[in-house]
């Protein structure tokens, strides 16, 4: 097989699943430091899934970077 460029994966979205909300807290959970919200899934509506971009551009990287952070609770 021939070498051939490939990009380094792009996020373009990110979910929790219900013992992981609960982990991060639900009111952080449902805060996220991002331009929008968080989705809520599952039969009790937790917020679990959240939107970073297009999985083309950079922007869905820097959403990442900023939301995992968040979610552990060690955001500056």
């Amino acid at each position: 097989m021939a070498p051939r460029f490939a990009r380094p994966p792009i996020p373009f979205g990110f979910a929790l699943g219900a013992a992981e909300v609960a982990e991060a807290g639900t009111d952080l959970a449902a805060r996220p430091p991002l331009s929008t919200a968080a989705l809520r899934l599952g039969a009790k509506a937790a917020p679990g899934y959240y939107p970073l971009g297009d999985g083309e551009s950079a922007r869905g990287r820097a959403a990442f970077e900023t939301l995992l952070p968040h979610l552990r609770g060690t955001a500056a």
